[in-house]
């Protein structure tokens, strides 16, 4: 199923890009960066499998391809536990799967006894179990005696007073997809290396597809999936909540089936990071919570975010210029962007700066109903004349135009946004998320004493966000100090012909490693 432009079958790729809910459909910041990878190096051909959620919410790309994009597929996993009726009706079991669901329970028993780092051989013990000849297969999971018995046994384990019907439910939707990525890596895309921009879904995919190809497989994060996901887990309402006297674990406060959620998007972290030949990340606080999570000291590097300084030199105003009453939340509208409290700060600042305005720029799609709270928050306040939802825009024409960046996330990585108004020469005002420390004051001695770009503030805190926006809006020289300061540290630590110069060297020496080890793969006998 695919709606992105035609490509030719079986293209072969130096890299293969394995995208879950990003590019080329969804606008963001790791969207944007993927786009300057490819961009950045015309001399690599590259392919992508893109894992998207229900396919009624994807249309056209959001990106024009360019030209090394030699293949693009499309997998959708809403909507993967519907089993066909016409498979339903004629499935007859072709061998006795008993023991590859014994072999299963031993797999899932070692898992869940791994405080953190997975046994490197349960990927490819997992993958066998899904992609041999006689392999477990979603209508196995839906419909055998085996699969049944298999989710009465964990749910006995579970706390008294857990529903069965939602606790079964919940293990068949949340494996089904694991059988669509198994699927997809039977059939992967030739190509010399693969690179997962996260881990998850699309991380665990990588780690089969190196299971089966014995390429070399690499991660990259920005923001921590396991971490964001749990964020989100802890606040969508599709979950049933039961009656659970004895909740322990993860989040005392927590459901046993958030639980179950979080416990699994941990383990196919775990396995992501135990199966990949390198993991890079943005900055010390991630990689922290990487070596938390399981990841290898020894395979994990700090890369950070660039941006194209030498375009974005061009459109920096004059010291001389005034600046504007303009701040720009420039993200998607979505609530770990936390746009309402922008839009309380907004009150604040616009009772002491009648003329200062508000803009809001990013698209509206992901979450509708979330963006229709916010538009009714902002006419409650009657703020419909200073906030403005302007969609996505160009940063181009919009840079020009503002006097300070805004960003009010419960949870980020590296905000490239941010990057790119500092490049600009625009300050910024951050929750105390991912790096944005470090970008507005400073990692190092060094660093630090190039000075403050800007101010950083506790999260979900309106009235903090806006005592920090409002001295930055309102002293010019103030202003002009930061915004020295944040140009200073992006030119020299946050140029993007640095960070595409260190993966253009990772992976032309991944692209050299890749016949060896593929070779050896092959001589070793694996699948």
């Amino acid at each position: 199923m695919s709606k992105s432009p035609k490509f030719s079958p079986g293209a072969h790729a130096n890299i293969c890009l394995l995208l879950e809910g990003t590019y080329p459909y969804v606008r963001g910041g790791v969207s944007s960066w993927v786009k300057q990878l490819i961009e950045g190096m015309p001399e690599l051909t590259f392919s992508i499998v893109f894992l998207g959620g229900n396919a009624d919410e994807y249309d056209q790309p959001a990106y024009e391809i360019p030209p090394n994009v030699v293949h693009i597929e499309n997998h959708f996993l809403i909507g993967s536990d519907k089993e066909p009726a016409a498979r339903k009706k004629f499935w007859k079991r072709k061998a006795d799967k008993a023991a590859l669901f014994e072999r299963s329970k031993e797999l899932h028993s070692m898992l869940s006894d791994t405080d953190t780092v997975a046994n490197p051989q349960l990927v490819p013990d997992f993958t066998s179990l899904l992609t041999a000849e006689e392999a477990i297969c979603r209508t196995d999971l839906f419909h055998s005696d085996e699969a049944w018995e298999a989710i009465r046994e964990k749910y006995l384990e579970a706390p008294p007073g857990l529903d069965f019907n939602h606790f079964f439910w919940t293990v068949r939707t949340m494996h089904s997809p694991l059988f669509t990525l198994a699927n997809i890596a039977k059939n992967a895309p030739p190509a010399d290396l693969y690179h997962s921009v996260s881990t998850g879904y699309a991380g665990y995919l990588g780690a089969m597809i190196k299971s089966k190809t014995g390429s070399p497989y690499l991660i990259s994060e920005h923001g921590i999936y396991t971490k964001e996901r749990e964020i989100d887990l802890a606040h969508v309402d599709w979950i049933p909540e039961e009656i659970d006297p004895f909740r322990i674990g993860i989040d005392d406060n927590m459901s046993y089936l958030r639980q179950t959620w979080i416990r699994f998007f941990r383990s196919l972290g775990r396995m992501s990071y135990s199966s990949a030949d390198h993991v890079y990340t943005l900055f010390n606080g991630n990689r922290e919570r990487q070596l938390e999570d399981g990841a290898a000291d020894d395979r994990l590097t700090i890369i950070p975010n660039g941006v194209a300084v030498a375009h974005l030199r061009t459109i920096r105003r004059p010291d001389t210029a005034a600046v504007p009453p303009v701040l720009a939340l420039i993200g998607r509208i979505v609530p770990i962007k936390d746009i309402k409290t922008f839009i309380r700060a907004m009150r604040i600042i616009c009772a002491a700066v009648p003329e200062a305005q508000g803009w809001l720029v990013g698209p509206e799609d992901e979450d509708p109903a979330y963006a229709a709270e916010c538009k009714a928050l902002l006419k409650s306040f009657g703020l419909e004349n200073s906030v403005k939802f302007m969609g996505f825009q160009k940063l181009d024409d919009i840079l020009p135009h503002i006097g300070l960046t805004v960003l009010s996330s419960v949870s980020e990585g590296q905000p490239l946004t941010t990057l790119e108004g500092l490049a600009a020469g625009i300050p910024a005002v951050t929750t105390d998320v991912g790096s944005c420390s470090e970008l507005l004051y400073g990692n190092t001695d060094e660093d630090r004493a190039l000075g403050r770009a800007g101010t950083i503030v506790p999260i979900a805190n309106p009235r903090l966000l806006a005592e920090a926006a409002l001295p930055l809006l309102t002293d010019p020289q103030l202003w002009r100090k930061a915004s020295k300061a944040g140009i200073a540290r992006v030119e020299k630590y946050y140029d993007e012909t640095d960070m595409l110069n260190r993966y253009r060297e990772i992976y032309i020496d991944q692209i050299h490693r890749s016949i060896d080890s593929q070779q050896q793969f092959k001589h070793a006998g694996g699948f």
